[in-house]
This record gives C-alpha cells, sequence and structure tokens, in this order.
C-alpha cells in the first residue's frame, strides 16, 4: 500500500509545503487528513477504504456497503459508483466518538471479535456481519439483493435468522426479521431481488426462482423466477445482456420455446421496477388468474390497493426509500 502520512513525510525530510507542491502536480493524492497516496487509481473504493482504516486506528473496522464491496458484491444504491461512495466505518459502542474524516462515514455498533477478519490487511466485519447490518440497515429493496447475494456466497440463513431473534426489541430488529423471510439465492443479480420483492409486497404469490425447464429443442434454460403449477414466468432484461442485436434474437428464440412449453412471461426491465413497478405487477396479476390462482377476496382487495399505491412516486418513495 502506497501510503505516505504527514509523519512519515515530515521523517523523510518532506515538509507540509513539499506535499502540497506533490499533491498539486498531481505526483500524490490526498485522501484523508494526514494521509497521503501514490499509487494508482486513489479514487477507488478498495484503495480509499485501505488509507482510511489505516489512519483511523485498529478500533476501526470496515462495514455494511464497503465491506460488502471488498468482499466482492456490489450493494451501492443504484446509481452510485464505487468512486462516489464515503468508506464506512464501524466503530465498538462506547470506544470513541465517530470518524470524521472527508469521504468517511462512521456507524457506532457493538460488535465481537468474532465478527471481525482481515481482508487484504484491513480490518473488516465478516462476510456474515456485514450480511447481517445489510439485511438491517440498507432500505428495503436494497437490504433483500444484498442479503440474496450473501446467501449465495453461502452465508447461512439459519445463522442469520438466530442472530436476528438476540437483537429482538434493537433498532430494525423487525425490518431485519421481514428481510430474512425474503431472502432468496436463487436471485442472479439485484435487479432480479428487486423484482421478487415487489411481487411479494404487492400481495402476490411468492414466486420460485431459477426454474428449470427442458425447451422443445432439448435446450435446458432457467426462468428467472415464476410459477411452474401455472407456467406463468417473471424474466428481468438487464441491459448488460439484453441490448445487442444477438441478444434479442436469442431472447425471442428462447421465449418462442417457452411459449411451445405452454409458458406466459411476464418481462421485466429496468425502468419498469424503478418507475413503473405497478404496470408488471399487474401484467403478472392478470396472468396469474388467468391460469387459475384463486385469491380470496381479502388478498385481491389488498393487490389492487398495494397496486393503486404503487402508481404513486411519493407513496413509493414512503415505502422503499427509506
Amino acid at each position: 500500500m502506497d501510503l505516505i502520512t504527514t509523519a512519515a513525510a515530515r521523517a523523510r525530510g518532506i515538509d507540509k509545503d513539499e506535499l502540497t507542491r506533490l499533491v498539486d502536480t498531481g505526483e500524490i493524492h490526498r485522501l484523508a487528513l494526514g494521509a497521503y497516496y501514490a499509487g494508482d487509481h486513489p479514487h477507488a473504493l478498495a484503495v480509499r477504504a485501505q488509507i482510511i482504516a489505516a489512519v483511523s486506528g485498529p478500533t476501526a473496522i470496515i462495514c455494511r456497503r464497503t465491506a460488502a464491496w471488498l468482499w466482492g458484491l456490489d450493494v451501492l444504491p443504484p446509481g452510485k459508483t464505487s468512486h462516489d461512495w464515503p468508506v464506512e466505518l464501524l466503530v465498538a459502542a462506547g470506544e470513541r466518538t465517530r470518524p470524521r474524516r472527508p469521504g468517511c462515514r462512521g456507524h457506532e455498533a457493538e460488535i465481537t471479535s468474532a465478527d471481525i477478519t482481515l481482508l487484504g490487511g484491513v480490518a473488516i466485519t465478516t462476510q456474515e456481519r456485514t450480511a447481517l447490518d445489510c439485511a438491517r440497515f440498507l432500505p428495503r429493496l436494497e437490504a433483500v439483493a444484498a442479503l440474496d447475494q450473501f446467501l449465495r456466497r453461502r452465508v447461512e440463513i439459519e445463522s442469520l435468522q438466530t442472530r436476528a431473534l438476540a437483537l429482538a426489541g434493537r433498532r430494525n430488529a423487525k425490518r431485519l426479521r421481514e428481510v430474512l423471510q425474503l431472502g432468496d439465492a436463487g436471485a442472479q443479480a439485484p435487479s432480479e431481488s428487486w423484482t421478487r420483492v415487489l411481487i411479494v409486497d404487492a400481495g402476490l404469490p411468492r414466486p420460485e426462482t431459477q426454474i428449470h425447464v427442458i425447451l422443445p429443442s432439448g435446450a435446458e434454460v432457467f426462468v428467472d423466477m415464476g410459477y411452474p403449477n401455472q407456467l406463468v414466468g417473471v424474466e428481468y432484461d438487464g441491459e448488460k445482456y439484453h441490448s445487442s442485436a444477438e441478444d434479442l434474437a436469442h431472447d425471442a428464440w428462447r421465449r418462442a420455446q417457452l411459449r411451445e412449453c405452454g409458458w406466459e412471461l411476464v418481462i421485466v426491465r429496468k425502468s419498469d421496477v424503478l418507475g413503473r413497478p405497478a404496470d408488471y405487477l399487474e401484467d403478472l396479476t392478470g396472468k396469474l388468474l388467468s391460469r387459475g390462482w384463486r385469491p380470496s377476496t381479502e388478498q385481491m382487495t389488498f393487490v389492487l390497493t398495494r397496486l393503486r399505491m404503487l402508481r404513486n412516486r411519493e407513496a413509493r418513495f414512503r415505502l422503499y426509500a427509506a
């Protein structure tokens, strides 16, 4: 790590004016009070995390979204990049005041040594503790998406549920239990997690994930999520894998084959999830009803009420942004 502290620079005969000149010429980068970096990619979150953790002392532990990023998972909010995101540090309750460095966000919480490990020489919350914190403190849709990614990493849901019970009465304990109930390791991307949570929250049956189907051609495919008994599937089309002419042609062939097998499909895109979820949820509701789903009057009233609420941008924000 190419870390240069003010004290280390002074020991080498480099005074404050020379440090300022080196920063102005781009030879080094000032990342925090008293901390400079002489390597490549100074604004990368992993670099900033190492630097800030080093100058914040041994009691500061990388946590939450920053920890997830260092573990190789992207749980940053939509529209945010790793260059934009502050380094999040967890400080044991009562240990010291929260860090107040530029580009740093401090959180005070109880933590045991079993929840701390070293990754690249940096103290960081374990994958299990990071999953627990993300599920507990992130907004609902993002929390489930983060949890799904950790479950795919084989973090055990049973262990998280046991820990959640011990947090009864604490801040966000109820939210944590709800998020853990929604977790599903079958989600292949955060967008699929969001799509699934919106379905469940609308009062529709919880879909299965990664449904194995053998096409008439003999090819084996997996429907993102859906209902095998009703042969109704929901697929999320992300820009990365569903934009080129080749991708679109393959999607058309694959979905024609699925329809030959009797499947009805609801195709969801980013604009649907973020801006118009009621549209795809209404489409899904109609397809499920036409294929034999028989909700009670109370269930159907809830679905219709939720769809109406989701068409209101402010109501949607109140439900999912906090």
